[in-house]
């Protein structure tokens, strides 16, 4: 436990399986807390500005209702030749997205957004990945979207199960394609120590 936050309780505002998995490795305690934000896209700010927006809402939707605690938002998007690319809505979508992200390049941004209650300070930034895409086949993208896996992932892929076979080079941090960069996670919480 960082020794500024021994009588606070560290909450993540996510039931992602995923940003669980990853923040249990730091081997910290934490509570999870729903946030009730409904995640919408703007494009009348920057991707990057976009991400923090999204997590700065998510922690402070939670910090309204505990107390004496540090808060951890996060939000994910793909950055596909400036267009964003969330969760897609249905297998349809879901191909269209794979199709486009067939043997190109394209950028993972996760903003964080930590909220200390009942002080309200908060300190929020962002991480950019960049992946390229091996060449997918139709037959593999459908076989792909069959098993379920996209449905709930920015991009509709996930690195860290059975799309990383479509992934020929990241650069930058994985974890933050997986959805929580553990690296800047770390350096956010010294910040309240």
């Amino acid at each position: 436990m960082f020794i500024g936050m021994q009588n606070k309780r560290l909450i993540l505002a996510s039931n992602s399986p995923r940003r669980i998995a990853l923040l249990k490795t730091l081997g910290l305690a934490f509570d999870v807390v729903s946030h009730s934000t409904v995640e919408c896209v703007s494009y009348d700010v920057s991707p990057d500005e976009l991400v923090q927006r999204l997590a700065c809402q998510k922690a402070e939707d939670v910090a309204q209702r505990v107390g004496n605690a540090v808060i951890i938002g996060a939000d994910t998007i793909v950055l596909h030749n400036r267009c964003i690319l969330g969760k897609p809505l249905d297998a349809s979508d879901a191909l269209r997205m794979l199709s486009m992200l067939s043997n190109t390049e394209h950028e993972v941004l996760t903003g964080i957004c930590l909220v200390e209650t009942p002080s309200k300070k908060k300190l929020l930034r962002f991480e950019r990945t960049h992946i390229k895409m091996k060449y997918i086949t139709g037959e593999e993208i459908d076989a792909y979207v069959k098993s379920g896996e996209p449905m709930d992932k920015a991009g509709a892929y996930a690195i860290q199960g059975l799309g990383s076979r479509f992934i020929e080079k990241t650069t930058g941090s994985y974890t933050n394609v997986v959805g929580l960069p553990l690296e800047l996670l770390r350096e956010m919480l010294d910040y309240f120590i």
